[in-house]
C-alpha cells in the first residue's frame, strides 16, 4: 500500500507529494518550491527517491527540482508537450509569476518525457498510468494508481485549473474533465492545490465532471 505525504510548498502552496512504497522507494510529484523542506522530509522518512513526476510544467510545480537533483541525481518526468517549458523561465511562467530570479533549470540530461496512456513503473508498487488532460497547459496530465489519482491543476475540489495562461485552452479543458468524469470507479484525488477530493464527490457536487460531448 502506498504512503502519500502532502507538502504545500511555495507562496502559491502547490501540493508536492512524496509517494512511498512498502520498501521505502519513493517518487516525488510536483516538487514546486522549498527544496530544503522536501529534502528534509525525504531524510526524515528515510526513503529512497527514484524519480520526480510533473503533472505539468508551470514553475510553481517544479521550482525545487534542480535543488533535489543536486542531492539525488534522479530523472524528472514531464509530458512531451510541456518539455520545453521546463527549460525556460518564460515558458514555465516563472517570470510571469514573479519568480524569474528563483528559476533554476533542472539538469537537462535527466529530463524524461511521457505520453498519454503510458505506464510509468519505478518499483513493483510505484506504477502510474498517465492520463493526458490538456487545458491548463498543453501537457497537463494526471497519474492514476488504482483508486488514487494525482490531478495537478486540472481538477480541484469543486474547481478546475485556469485556462487563461499561455498554452491554456478551455475546449481542451472541457474534454479533459469529461474524460476524468468518465473514468471507471471512484478515486481519491490528490490535487495540485488545496484539499483532496474524490471523483464521486466531483461527479455529484463539483459541476465540472458532467459528461460532455467530446
Amino acid at each position: 500500500m502506498l504512503k502519500i505525504t502532502k507538502l504545500p510548498v511555495g507562496d502559491l502552496e502547490a501540493n508536492c507529494y512524496i509517494v512511498t512504497d512498502d520498501k521505502m522507494n519513493a517518487v516525488i510529484i510536483d516538487p514546486g518550491a522549498d527544496g530544503p523542506l522536501i529534502l528534509d522530509e525525504i531524510a526524515a522518512q528515510g526513503v529512497k527517491p527514484l524519480a520526480m513526476l510533473l503533472t505539468h510544467a508551470h514553475f510553481d510545480h517544479f521550482g525545487a527540482a534542480a535543488d533535489i537533483m543536486k542531492e539525488y541525481p534522479i530523472p524528472l518526468y514531464v509530458h512531451s508537450l510541456d518539455r520545453a517549458m521546463v527549460t525556460s523561465a518564460e515558458y514555465s511562467l516563472a517570470v510571469h509569476l514573479g519568480y524569474g530570479a528563483q528559476y533554476r533549470m533542472p539538469q537537462e540530461d535527466l529530463i524524461r518525457t511521457f505520453e498519454d496512456n503510458e505506464k510509468l513503473k519505478f518499483s513493483e508498487e510505484l506504477e502510474f498510468l498517465v492520463i493526458h488532460t490538456p487545458g491548463h497547459s498543453p501537457g497537463s496530465s494526471c497519474f492514476r494508481h488504482g483508486d488514487i489519482l494525482f490531478s495537478g491543476d486540472t481538477l480541484f475540489r469543486q474547481g478546475v485549473g485556469r485556462v487563461d495562461f499561455e498554452g491554456g485552452n478551455i475546449h481542451d479543458m472541457r474534454r479533459s474533465l469529461a474524460r476524468l468524469g468518465a473514468l471507471e470507479g471512484d478515486c481519491t484525488v490528490y490535487t495540485g492545490h488545496y484539499e483532496n477530493t474524490t471523483l464521486e464527490f466531483e461527479r455529484k457536487f463539483g459541476h465540472y465532471l458532467i459528461p460532455q460531448k467530446l
